[in-house]
């Protein structure tokens, strides 16, 4: 008797729920191709700074892979419920991303309403939108986190846990955004939080867009940096032995804008990361040819623990031949500087590729990026730090379906 009631309830449960959910919906993104990088790292006892080409079959070098669900529900009086679930993972291998988190894209439930939009979980923060919009993370994917200082930017996307998010509701083309991640840290607010705050105005044509970020130290739990910025890297200025928990380790700031006239869409974004913490810096300046180490382990490393201060220029154009063929272009350069050296770094990379849609889910691309470095390690496009040399070549044919 008593499973029964437990097994009625249960569907009585399930069966609400469904009449409730006015909208439910069911997507996902899968984006694979074959990818041709040269010149990475393949240091062994005889050669330290050692190089070689690779062919691979890649997953997201467009845009990552992913699957989710979301949905509304109507409470009445302008107001709604929404959730949203989304996890990523690798096409090529099936492996899931995000450390293996099944969700670990985005998982926030919230209210929406004449208020504007409040949402609680793990999600990305305002300067994702901001890139998006206008940087060249839209056209060329992972191809340009090398040179956007490693990604230190935000520009392919980091995510914080504990999060609320607050979004004004759009008027006349404006929203605005404040963004707080707690560090859950008993008797330290600071300690290991983030906060941000964005604002975009979109209206016809032209776009303007502008959001900021920082984050405190966490604490380190079994090699685990605990704050809430899931893009605070150890390698990096957030390393808790740089600092004292409660710390600001990292503020960045993106600005970008676009202009569409006709079949032309021009777009250009500038960002700036600062690491207040950073430290060992060499006390010489750096020649290329006398580098002894790989990008990541030495000093004059792109995002590295010494690299404090950089800014990013990224530039481009798109062009429309029809409604099925689009040619996209970027030049992107960004600039360091290094704790403890008068040398600055500085990394200048081109993008050409094009984009053809079989329908509105399916398209092919193909693009080609050529990136290098002066008086600084070289992060590499793709697939790992290029050694010794100071350039890299990158070539992708890729399939994106979205459902």
């Amino acid at each position: 008797m008593r499973k029964t009631i437990v097994v009625m309830s249960v569907l009585g449960t399930c069966t609400y729920a469904a009449h409730a959910q006015t909208n439910v919906t069911v997507y996902g993104l899968l984006d694979s191709g074959v990818a041709y990088v040269n010149k990475i790292a393949t240091p062994g006892p005889a050669n330290a700074r050692g190089t070689g080409s690779r062919f691979s079959v890649d997953s997201g070098d467009l845009q990552q892979s992913r699957f989710g669900f979301k949905g509304t529900e109507d409470l009445g009086g302008g107001m709604k419920a929404l959730f949203n679930l989304e996890g990523g993972f690798s096409v090529d291998t099936g492996a899931s991303g995000q450390g293996g988190l099944t969700f670990g894209r985005t998982s926030v439930v919230g209210l929406s309403g004449d208020f504007g939009t409040v949402q609680l979980g793990r999600r990305k923060d305002f300067i994702d939108e901001v890139a998006t919009y206008y940087s060249s993370v839209y056209d060329f994917g992972v191809f340009i986190n090398g040179i956007h200082d490693n990604n230190l930017d935000r520009v392919g996307g980091n995510r914080a846990n504990n999060q609320i998010r607050y979004d004004t509701p759009l008027f006349k083309g404006l929203v605005l955004n404040a963004t707080y991640g707690f560090g859950e840290t008993a008797g330290s607010t600071s300690t290991g939080q983030s906060l941000g705050l964005g604002a975009n105005y979109a209206n016809g044509p032209f776009g303007i867009g502008f959001g900021y970020w920082q984050s405190e130290l966490g604490t380190l739990a079994g090699g685990v940096n605990t704050s809430s910025d899931q893009g605070a890297s150890l390698g990096a200025g957030c390393t808790p032995s740089f600092g004292h928990p409660g710390d600001t380790c990292i503020k960045t700031w993106m600005l970008g804008s676009s202009y569409k006239a006709g079949p032309w869409r021009f777009f250009g974004a500038w960002s700036k990361v600062l690491q207040p913490l950073a430290t060992n810096g060499g006390s010489t300046a750096p020649l290329v040819s006398k580098f002894s180490g790989t990008a990541g382990l030495s000093p004059f490393t792109a995002g590295g623990s010494n690299n404090n201060s950089t800014n990013v220029f990224d530039l481009g154009v798109n062009y429309s031949i029809s409604d099925s063929l689009r040619l996209v272009g970027s030049v992107l350069q960004s600039r360091y500087n290094f704790v403890g050296s008068n040398t600055k770094g500085r990394l200048t990379q081109v993008n050409l590729g094009l984009d053809y849609a079989f329908s509105k889910r399916t398209d092919l691309y193909s693009y080609v990026a050529n990136l290098r470095a002066a008086d600084m390690y070289n992060p590499g496009i793709t697939g790992g730090a290029p050694g010794a040399a100071n350039a890299q070549t990158a070539f992708t044919v890729g399939l994106r379906h979205k459902f």
